[in-house]
């Protein structure tokens, strides 16, 4: 089974999983997390979504399609219009892990998605704050979605969600896989110097 229909069916499982309500979905593979995540999502039918990017710019909401290889897609003008994507009814927020924000806390969404996390791996206090927001949402399902890894390790989220999914393309990609791995390599190489 590849790495690509293994994460999307424990994507799956998480999706109709009555009790998990966090995720953790990590890996060497940003297009194909995107990808798998969004059609696990649109293969759900008719659901509502909040994607919450983390200290970014407008720019952000293009960008998340832009990881998933989705160019064409129309995004809001502004923070809080809805967009349809398939199946999908998709809001954007600029959420600030900086200080404890409640704006969403009343709203019952399907599904969050909170990206990219790299900003608070690192940072003990933002990512109790994540902890705390998730236990106060009425939202289904929320989804903690990793950028660049192994540049940014999200093990520090591991313990505060109910779930992880791993979606490496070591298998799908392994040329693509050792490529990310020797660049990271030579990244590091390059700042110790």
């Amino acid at each position: 089974m590849s790495d690509v229909k293994n994460a999307y069916d424990q994507i799956i499982d998480f999706l109709n999983n009555e009790t998990d309500k966090t995720l953790l979905l990590r890996g060497i593979a940003d297009k194909e997390k995107h990808q798998t995540l969004l059609k696990a999502l649109n293969a759900q039918g008719n659901l509502k979504g909040l994607i919450n990017l983390i200290h970014t710019t407008k720019d952000g909401m293009e960008n998340f399609f832009r990881w998933a290889e989705l160019y064409k897609v129309n995004v809001p003008k502004k923070y809080g219009q809805g967009m349809k994507l398939s199946n999908l009814i998709i809001y954007f927020d600029n959420l600030t892990t900086k200080s404890n924000s409640e704006k969403y806390d009343h709203y019952a969404f399907d599904f969050m998605i909170i990206w990219p996390i790299q900003s608070v791996t690192k940072n003990e206090k933002e990512i109790q704050m994540l902890k705390e927001m998730a236990q106060r949402q009425k939202t289904k399902k929320i989804i903690y979605l990793t950028i660049k890894e192994p540049w940014y390790n999200p093990d520090s989220l591991e313990p505060i969600v109910d779930r992880v999914i791993k979606l490496d393309c070591e298998n799908d990609d392994p040329k693509e896989y050792q490529r990310i791995l020797a660049a990271y390599e030579d990244d590091m190489k390059r700042r110790k110097y």
